[in-house]
């Protein structure tokens, strides 16, 4: 588990949502009462919610909404977060 600003933890999930590669990136809070799971594979992006909202969502990637439901998830979860724990495999 690494911690990281928020800033960097955004910039690195538009770059695993953009390469298409199979991976899976959590982010959760300092208290790890909610996270964010994006999980990539070489034709779709699942997003998973956990804390404010319990969701699971799927996008293809023809249309951007992937990337703008990531960016609405993180500011719903992590409205005054400043650092981040994030979990790759």
């Amino acid at each position: 588990m690494k911690c990281l600003p928020i800033k960097q933890a955004e910039t690195l999930l538009k770059k695993v949502v953009k390469q298409h590669r199979p991976t899976t990136l959590t982010l959760l809070t300092k208290k790890k009462d909610r996270s964010v799971t994006v999980q990539v594979t070489t034709v779709a992006m699942k997003l998973i919610e956990r804390g404010y909202l319990k969701q699971d969502q799927n996008f293809s990637f023809e249309d951007n909404a992937g990337k703008h439901a990531v960016q609405q998830a993180l500011k719903r979860e992590f409205p005054r977060s400043h650092q981040l724990y994030m979990i790759k495999t």
